[in-house]
């Protein structure tokens, strides 16, 4: 699966994740933008205290969304928050823009559990995200600047899907 956010949805998570028991084998969630999910998710088997992903985006990354409707995106000449909740909804309101949400939450704790806040930023060059986690197995912080493929989607989601399927044939899998 790449567009993670669609497992928001709990019954098509449950039917695919049933089609893959029934036909023995497995459904694969490709990371993405998301960095160190194989840390976050470890970690996460123990009690996580807080959660926190931000995500910039230049304002144009924002168009055909709800925030559309709300903001006058092209006028915009400071940072504005266009969304601030749960991953849960996050990715399901902005499917296109909030996929690492969905990821980060699945592999952590949970879609509605995870904090979010979608900012319009003009004063980027790329895609950017800070991910914040704590917990009893300790903390991580991470901040991302991204490669811009589109104003949407940075240079690295192609490239995690590749890593992904080149996974599926290798002797050898990191980060697994």
């Amino acid at each position: 699966v790449t567009s993670v956010g669609a497992l928001t949805d709990d019954a098509l998570h449950e039917e695919l994740l049933a089609a893959a028991r029934e036909g023995g084998s497995r459904l694969l969630v490709a990371s993405g933008a998301m960095p160190g999910i194989d840390w976050m998710s470890s970690a996460a088997l123990e009690t996580v205290e807080e959660a926190t992903l931000e995500q910039r985006k230049r304002p144009e990354g924002w168009k055909g969304t709800p925030a559309e409707s709300k903001f006058d995106l092209a006028a915009l000449k400071e940072p504005t928050t266009i969304f601030e909740g749960l991953a849960r909804e996050a990715a399901s309101l902005y499917p296109k823009n909030a996929n690492i949400a969905a990821a980060l939450a699945l592999a952590t704790v949970g879609l509605d559990k995870l904090r979010v806040r979608l900012v319009a930023d003009p004063g980027i060059a790329g895609p950017s995200s800070h991910i914040m986690l704590r917990g009893d197995a300790g903390e991580i912080a991470i901040q991302v600047k991204g490669a811009a493929l589109t104003q949407r989607t940075s240079r690295i989601v192609p490239l995690a899907v590749v890593k992904a399927l080149r996974n599926l044939s290798s002797d050898e899998v990191m980060g697994a």
